[in-house]
């Protein structure tokens, strides 16, 4: 299960995302994508809450972050006071485009199964 399959590309749940009008979107039960500030500095994160983590998956995921440091440069992984993976990227202005972000927080996660691509 991914995100919603219709013929708008991804663009349009993470431009309302972005805007404020909604605080999370879900993927699917306990993983979400939300705005989330770090100090001044807007960022994207992705929160997996802890009944949908997998087994051993933070360790993976740390793992995974150092390992190749260079192709998940900018993403950074904490546990928050609910007990939530959360892995954040932030947005530079005239940066990384959204679906590329969401892309690379997937990825990290290794759930690049509810990556559904960018409209071709």
């Amino acid at each position: 299960m991914g995100l919603p399959d219709t013929d708008a590309p991804r663009q349009v749940p993470l431009d309302k995302l972005m805007s404020g009008d909604v605080a999370h979107h879900t993927l699917c039960p306990g993983i979400s994508l939300c705005r989330l500030s770090a100090g001044q500095k807007p960022g994207l994160a992705l929160q997996i809450a802890p009944e949908a983590l997998q087994a051993g998956q933070v360790q993976r995921v740390l793992e995974r972050r150092f390992v190749h440091a260079m192709v998940f440069d900018g993403c950074f992984l904490y546990l928050d006071a609910k007990g939530n993976l959360v892995i954040w990227h932030a947005l530079v202005p005239n940066g990384q485009p959204l679906d590329d972000i969401v892309s690379r927080l997937l990825s990290l996660a290794k759930l690049e199964t509810l990556d559904v691509q960018r409209a071709p």
